[in-house]
């Protein structure tokens, strides 16, 4: 039994390597596509439903009551970049969820903005975590007893954002006085 608790302890060490080094290649990456900016006019709302049908087996494995409701959202950007940020965003609202609790996708547009909204159902954030929210290697175990990420989710969103001149904000929903959720609202300006 040793040797096979071993083993398994080293698979863990090797899968948590492996997220590591793709996030610190995604980080590396959102710099490239920023300087190139070989952006094309996509689909918004396309690219979330794609993450999340590809999420869809996470989001059943924790009996989540999952909602999506987007709409066509024409913005300017690399394919690359709207998938990272949709997959960061909800692999970490997915894994902040309780079980069987409620997470919900939105999007909705005005004349010049396209905002994606998700609502998870999780312990929020601390503000201590607030403060450097989307430095690299920012974590907040406390606060997140299921986060078991590296810190770089975040620091990606935010670059990618910031290389599509839009905003991303996390809000803490309080409930009388009580925190119920986070609340993730993305903005990027429409495509001319």
């Amino acid at each position: 039994v040793p040797a096979q608790e071993a083993l398994q302890e080293m698979q863990v060490t090797v899968d948590r390597a492996t997220v590591l080094a793709n996030q610190m290649l995604s980080l590396a990456k959102v710099e490239q596509v920023r300087q190139l900016q070989d952006y094309a006019v996509l689909d918004w709302a396309e690219v979330v439903r794609a993450v999340a049908l590809d999420l869809a087996p996470l989001i059943a494995d924790r009996g989540l009551d999952f909602s999506l409701d987007v709409r066509s959202a024409r913005v300017q950007s690399h394919e690359w970049a709207l998938r990272e940020l949709g997959r960061n965003l909800l692999h970490n609202a997915i894994k902040n969820t309780p079980p069987d609790s409620r997470l919900a996708i939105s999007m909705v547009c005005d004349a010049q903005t396209a905002a994606l909204s998700i609502a998870d159902s999780g312990p929020g954030i601390s503000d201590s975590l607030r403060e450097r929210l989307f430095q690299p290697f920012a974590t907040d175990h406390g606060a997140r007893p299921s986060a078991s990420g590296s810190g770089l989710g975040l620091a990606i969103c935010h670059g990618i954002v910031q290389s599509l001149g839009g905003g991303i904000e996390l809000q803490n929903r309080l409930v009388h006085g009580r925190i119920t959720g986070l609340d993730i609202t993305v903005r990027l300006p429409l495509a001319p």
